[in-house]
């Protein structure tokens, strides 16, 4: 007997009932496993904790030991300066903080441990992953012209700026109105003592994630001491706690991705700061006049501090040195009057080297920068006296003025910064300068505070960039062209007597 088969309406139906049950079913397994993996890293966490005390206690057996705070580094726990040796089931936390009592731990915030999977801390004496946090309320905001904002228990303000759908967090200012949030400097933060920055706030009945910490938010703030970044923030903008003067202690949470420029530069009591492997951008001076900075450049290795990607110091290296590779940039001022370093070999992946990054390094001779970098700050080798061995790539787009000055390099080429064809610096050049055949474009600046009496531009220069010659001494420029050809004569020049240099067209 001939079996029959299933028609085409029944395998339809067929496929769309599995459809409907995958639909169910997948994200019910995928919520178990997530639900898996966070018992796993709370398990992880409440074993180390476990095992920290079990730590203390044993220490306490032989001398007597109680410290108030631990910190947590690459995985490694220092409680008052002491290592703990520890025996742990489970993962480690890559960094955080632990606060303590008596031997035992504090289960409030203050207790951090950051994991690459997550962040954990206490609330309400029960340890929990940051993501599963409330988010909290305030009083709303009601002189924002545009947005919308809470004040939270008159130490905060989170804004949501018109058409985001991420919160900035502030200092809280009184008032609290538009121009102080957005213009800081106009009053100084009330914020005060252990300051938590919500990961999540809600505003007009809506969750926002807090993302953002805003342009000198907590700027000349001297009350606050102590600061807790959640893992939402990805970016600390410039000088948001510049000159904090009491601030001690700053943990940042994993996620944070960029902290610009001078955000905690002047923090003169700053001296512990967690910060994560997701840190990626490190503005220029972050850190600079800090304690921590300090302490970190006596005990880095081969005297480099090295922050996520950025060398942020080297103030203590020493010799030949050698920039590890995975290093993408080399801050402002990173070696800055170190007389003892003699050459420098800045690996492939570095793009920018930071304003005055080896100035006055006068012991130095010799730099070997990668085809990777393409940018290179004002004064980066200025007063470097013994530089006379410089290998620059044809990838460089832009070099500041005065970069070179006073090297003995400068010296040997006619003091002309000359890369790629284009004549990025002529200030240094004295007398009547000429320019080599070859050269196809003169940048902006590059004479212009030149002490030159002229300048001869051959026929190969096709651009002239406007403030080329911009309040430059120069009395004439000879252009080796038909007259014209280059458009925006005298770019910028401009004599002290105010009157603009003779331009002599010779093609």
């Amino acid at each position: 007997m001939k079996e029959k088969g299933f028609t085409l309406i029944e395998l339809l139906a067929v496929i769309v009932i599995l459809a409907i049950i995958a639909l169910i079913a997948v994200p019910i397994i995928i919520d178990i496993i997530e639900d898996s993996k966070k018992e796993a890293l709370k398990r992880s966490a409440e074993n180390y904790l476990k095992a920290v005390e079990l730590a203390i206690t044993k220490e306490n057996l032989t001398k007597e030991f109680n410290p108030k705070s631990c910190t947590i580094s690459n995985k490694e726990t220092t409680c008052d300066g002491k290592e703990l040796k520890l025996e742990v089931d489970g993962e480690l936390p890559d960094s955080g903080t632990i606060k303590l009592q008596d031997g035992t731990i504090v289960k409030t915030s203050l207790t951090r441990l950051i994991y690459k999977n997550g962040t954990l801390t206490y609330e309400s004496g029960k340890l929990i992953i940051e993501e599963e946090i409330e988010p909290i309320t305030g009083t709303p905001l009601t002189k924002l012209p545009s947005g919308k904002g809470i004040s939270v228990d008159n130490q905060l303000v989170y804004y949501v700026p018109e058409g985001s759908d991420e919160a900035v967090v502030s200092g809280y200012r009184g008032d609290a109105n538009y121009y102080d949030i957005m213009l800081p400097y106009s009053t100084m933060s009330q914020t005060s003592g252990e300051v938590e920055i919500a990961p999540k706030v809600k505003i007009d009945g809506k969750v926002y994630n807090v993302t953002t910490i805003a342009d000198s938010a907590f700027v000349y703030n001297t009350d606050i001491t102590s600061v807790i970044i959640p893992s939402t923030v990805k970016t600390i903008y410039y000088w948001a706690f510049q000159d904090c003067t009491n601030l001690s202690n700053v943990i940042i949470s994993n996620g944070v991705t960029t902290i610009e420029g001078e955000a905690f530069s002047g923090c003169t009591s700053l001296s512990n700061i967690t910060i994560p492997d997701s840190v990626t951008s490190i503005g220029s001076n972050a850190f600079a006049n800090t304690p921590w900075l300090t302490l970190q450049s006596q005990s880095a290795s081969n005297g480099l501090v090295i922050v996520g990607p950025v060398l942020i110091k080297a103030i203590n290296a020493v010799g030949d040195v050698v920039i590890p590779s995975g290093v993408t940039n080399i801050d402002s001022q990173a070696f800055a009057s170190n007389t003892n370093i003699t050459s420098v070999t800045i690996p492939e992946g570095v793009m920018s080297i930071g304003y005055g990054a080896f100035q006055n390094c006068t012991s130095l001779s010799s730099v070997i920068i990668p085809t990777s970098v393409t940018s290179i700050g004002g004064s980066a080798f200025s007063g470097c006296t013994n530089l006379s061995n410089i290998t620059i790539p044809s990838s460089i787009t832009s070099v500041f003025v005065g970069t070179f000055t006073g090297t003995p390099w400068l010296s040997n080429n006619n003091n002309l910064v000359i890369i790629n064809n284009t004549l990025y610096d002529g200030n240094d050049a004295t007398g009547d300068v000429v320019i080599p055949n070859g050269v196809t474009g003169i940048a902006v600046g590059a004479f212009s505070s030149a002490k030159a009496t002229s300048v001869t531009i051959p026929s190969s220069v096709t651009s002239i960039e406007y403030g080329a010659f911009g309040y430059s001494e120069i009395t004439e420029i000879n252009i080796n062209k038909p007259e014209g050809s280059i458009s925006g004569a005298p770019w910028g020049a401009i004599m002290s007597n105010l009157q603009p240099p003779t331009v002599n067209w010779l093609g």
